[in-house]
């Protein structure tokens, strides 16, 4: 064989040799590119669950504040990043920011006594309250500015402009990050490493880390903000359900009151009319003119005394007008006792109102409405008596049967009631007749029945940028100094949907304004 025939072969299989060394190391090359990226997947995917774990623990906690979760969040990072210490700021509203919490052993943002930095080095929860109390030496735009291009700053040797001089040396490598809530800078972690052999030096990747942390604590507290947003809706929802429950309450004590105090003014009336020691015509008639009658009797004289006698010929004129007197007083007092038991029949009437709301409270079921808005009705009626307001009321008896709490529909209505008649009053015209009607009727809407309830009053009516804002939650136009948290209509309007139903107004500014409950007929199964 001719030395270039071995040759070639030498070469074809030197070829062979690198081309398998080439693939080789390109599956461990891919393999440990494979591996390093399903560790940081893992990590990732750990870091979120622990995260969102905090955000959990912050959730379910009493005390649903983001300092809580930025606290344990900080303690986090600098575990996963592991760094000597950390710190968390949040951002004010003027450019700078405020210390929140320390973990670790992390340098004084300020200039302090060798004694007190010792101290504050060994005692995180310390260095928490004081960090708390100093101004912190960045801006916010500062901040942003110098963290554009990769989202995170990593200092190396040097410090922020603004820092203590000691800061460098108790850290020579800081690495600050912004946490973004819808688009606007909320917080920043502050990382920290020493140059010890034996300590973590935080690096690039470290600072790419941090970036995509500090995005799952943006998603935690975005989480923490709508929790506690809807815990407070809920908190005042509850606290205006209770309102209405205890305008109810009110309305009916107010009404017993009114109605007692009638009573009273009845019965002092009657008192006043028959006094323990007043001569009465009956006695006048039975202890002196009877007796002087069985006297002229007895003697034979008495058609003598009747016809001759000057005393006898005025005491058939003397005993029709006592009878008369009599009589008159009779029907006076029938009058007055049938007032007195009128009263007592309300009295009774709403007491028994007030036992079946405290007993349908929270149950729903096939309700007529009629004897539902009777019901209100009769409780704002003496107020509406005290304050001149006529209500007329056309119920409509035949009326289907809708699936709804009766008590929640007698809040309902009484606070709409309630609104009407406190509008009309504050119109302030003395010499306006003010009118309150309540319509109860059917509807067919887009095939659908639907039982309708009007409240129409004949007052101020509501200005058009008012109407917009009325069914607001916290929205009020009463007085501030008044407690008013605005949450009544909201309320009703809550109440109204959870049937199915709709609340909608229609006013007019100077003629009044109506508002109408529509509410959807279920047949009976």
């Amino acid at each position: 064989m001719s030395h270039s025939v071995l040759f070639f072969l030498a070469f074809i299989i030197l070829i062979l040799v690198v081309w398998v060394i080439y693939q080789h190391t390109r599956v461990i090359i891919t393999n440990r590119i494979c591996y390093d990226q399903s560790r940081q997947i893992a990590k990732e995917r750990e870091a979120t669950a622990a995260i969102l774990g905090l955000g959990g623990k912050a959730i379910s906690s009493e005390d649903i504040s983001d300092e809580t979760f930025l606290t344990h969040f900080v303690e986090y990072a600098q575990r996963t990043l592991r760094g000597a210490g950390g710190a968390i700021l949040t951002a004010s509203d003027n450019d700078t920011f405020k210390g929140c919490a320390v973990s670790g052993t992390f340098p004084p943002l300020k200039e302090v006594p060798s004694q007190v930095e010792q101290q504050l080095l060994a005692h995180p929860k310390k260095h928490t309250e004081f960090i708390k109390e100093i101004k912190i030496p960045i801006l916010i735009s500062q901040l942003v500015e110098i963290c554009l291009e990769k989202k995170y700053i990593l200092f190396n040797d040097e410090i922020p402009k603004g820092f203590p001089e000691n800061f460098k040396k108790l850290a020579p490598r800081l690495l600050m990050a912004p946490i973004y809530v819808h688009s606007k800078v909320f917080a920043c972690t502050v990382m920290i490493s020493r140059n010890e052999f034996d300590e973590h030096a935080l690096n690039e990747k470290d600072g790419e880390y941090l970036v995509r942390l500090n995005e799952i604590a943006s998603l935690s507290l975005e989480a923490i903000r709508l929790f506690r947003e809807r815990r407070q809706y809920e908190e005042k929802l509850r606290t205006a359900k209770e309102e209405g429950m205890l305008q109810v309450s009110t309305g009916i004590i107010h009404n017993i009151g009114n109605a007692v105090t009638v009573a009273k003014l009845t019965v002092l009336e009657l008192q006043e009319k028959n006094p323990e020691n007043a001569e009465h015509p009956e006695s006048f008639i039975l202890n002196e003119i009877i007796p002087r009658f069985r006297k002229e009797l007895d003697s034979g004289n008495l058609q003598s005394f009747l016809k001759n006698d000057k005393a006898g010929l005025q005491y058939f004129e003397i005993v029709s007008e006592l009878l008369a007197h009599v009589n008159k007083s009779r029907l006076e007092t029938v009058k007055m006792l049938s007032s007195l038991s009128d009263k007592l029949y309300h009295i009774s009437e709403i007491i028994e109102l007030q036992q079946r709301f405290m007993g349908e409270l929270g149950t729903e079921n096939m309700t007529s409405l009629a004897p539902v808005i009777e019901s209100s009705i009769k409780i704002f009626e003496e107020t509406c008596n005290k304050k001149g307001v006529i209500i007329k009321a056309a119920l409509d008896d035949k009326t289907p049967q809708v699936i709804v709490d009766p008590s929640m529909m007698t809040q309902v209505f009484i606070n709409l009631i309630k609104n009407a008649v406190e509008a009309m009053e504050s119109e302030g015209k003395s010499n306006k007749q003010h009118l309150l009607e309540i319509v109860l009727r059917m509807e067919k809407t887009d095939n659908q029945h639907m039982v309708v309830v009007e409240i129409k009053d004949n007052g101020p009516g509501i200005p058009e940028n008012v109407r917009d804002k009325l069914f607001s939650f916290g929205f009020s136009t009463k007085d501030k100094n008044k407690v008013s948290r605005g949450y009544g209509l909201h309320s009703c309007m809550d109440s109204v949907k959870k049937y199915g139903g709709t609340l909608s107004l229609d006013s007019k500014v100077g003629e009044g304004s109506t508002f109408k409950i529509s509410l959807p007929v279920t047949e009976r199964r």
